[in-house]
């Protein structure tokens, strides 16, 4: 088959921070001692008591198929979990268990847009969301922000686009840059939507991991927007692949459908691993504790260099650092760090195809020995060149 065979749509950029850990993989393997701050992983494993319930229970339950829109129990659970955690009544009827929150992003597009529609996402973005919309066949409108203003979107800035909106894409904590969405401004933002019939697609996969107070569910100001959640970052459960989606009963049927026809059901053996998962809030919050502190190391390294050009972090586990202090090249840097002093991060055209050779995004999740040793190695490395 001839590579103009292929499909249009089939046409995407790769993902530079898995290429970047294939790259230190290798090192690693050859004998090079490198620290990982390319992929967004928790450095902690999935809870203890989470892994004992599986394992005891692994030769005795039938893993089977599921209902394709979950366990009716995991989604009483996160039924419960918006209780506690948003003090939000959330009936087990609007929430749909996914294949990861990758799986969740495309069903929302799915039932949300046809193709040609025009969906809005903001520079810098998370870059499997641009290329599952383009796969998909949407017209990406991708808006500009300020650093100052954390990249994120507000109704002033969705006033300026001459585009026909059908959708936006929002995150907050976001990705790369860690910035979060104020609470005035994400009301405006709802409301702008409302009156325009923009429907909002909300990534929430990083809520639990804030650092100034815990922010609000997009589904508490707006009941037609679609919420997107997992298990893999506070939870610990990359690996797992298993998130979920808020929607009304109407979407939820359709995501239902959906899942039907495309995965059939998300993986059971996660699933069960899932229910078990809500029961220790106050172990997942030191982990919390320690990113926060591992991102104020790694700032205050930073800007000893004379480095403090990055939006607030005031979420996530990343610092989208602006290097045209250091150099032009956001690639070359960050090949040079891996190869001479063992760092692996990811260059920012990963995140935005226009500005991007300015920017890297430094993963700060892993261990705090790991995180101030990469620092270090940054910060000396940096002053002698």
């Amino acid at each position: 088959m001839k590579k103009s065979d292929n499909s249009k749509r089939s046409n995407i950029s790769p993902f530079v921070a898995m290429e970047m850990m294939a790259k230190a993989n290798l090192l690693e393997s050859k004998g090079k001692d490198v620290i990982h701050m390319d992929v967004g992983e928790p450095g902690f494993n999935t809870p203890n008591h989470v892994l004992d319930f599986v394992k005891s229970n692994i030769k005795e339950k039938n893993f089977g198929y599921t209902e394709a829109l979950g366990m009716p129990e995991l989604r009483e659970q996160i039924s419960i979990h918006y209780k506690y955690w948003y003090k939000k009544n959330i009936d087990p009827d609007c929430i749909a268990v996914t294949v990861g929150a990758s799986g969740a992003f495309i069903l929302s597009l799915l039932a949300s847009f046809d193709v040609g529609d025009k969906v809005g996402i903001m520079r810098p973005y998370y870059p499997a969301y641009l290329n599952a919309m383009k796969a998909l066949g949407l017209k990406v409108i991708v808006l500009d922000s300020s650093i100052e203003e954390g990249y994120q979107p507000s109704y002033e800035i969705l006033k300026k686009t001459t585009s026909d909106l059908k959708g936006l894409v929002i995150a907050s904590p976001a990705n790369p840059t860690g910035s979060v969405i104020q609470k005035l401004q994400l009301k405006e933002l709802v409301e702008y939507c409302k009156s325009k019939n923009i429907r909002i697609i909300s990534d929430e996969i990083y809520h639990g991991i804030e650092y100034d107070g815990f922010s609000n569910t997009l589904f508490s100001f707006n009941k037609n927007t679609l919420v997107i959640n997992s298990f893999s970052k506070y939870f610990s459960m990359t690996g797992w692949r298993l998130g979920w989606i808020l929607a009304s009963k109407e979407i939820i049927k359709i995501i239902e459908k959906l899942s039907m026809a495309f995965v059939l059901c998300p993986p059971n053996i996660s699933q069960l691993a899932a229910i078990k998962v809500f029961e220790d809030y106050e172990m997942l919050n030191k982990n919390v504790t320690i990113y926060k502190n591992n991102r104020d190391l790694l700032l205050d390294a930073f800007e000893s260099v004379n480095l403090k050009n990055y939006a607030p972090p005031n979420g996530a586990f990343y610092i989208y650092l602006n290097i045209n202090e250091v150099s032009n090249d956001s690639s070359i840097l960050a090949s040079r760090l891996l190869k001479e002093v063992g760092v692996s991060s990811a260059p920012g055209i990963d995140f935005d195809d226009k500005y991007g050779k300015n920017f890297i995004r430094f993963s700060y999740a892993g261990p705090t020995q790991k995180i101030k040793e990469g620092a270090d190695r940054i910060k000396n490395w940096l002053k002698n060149n």
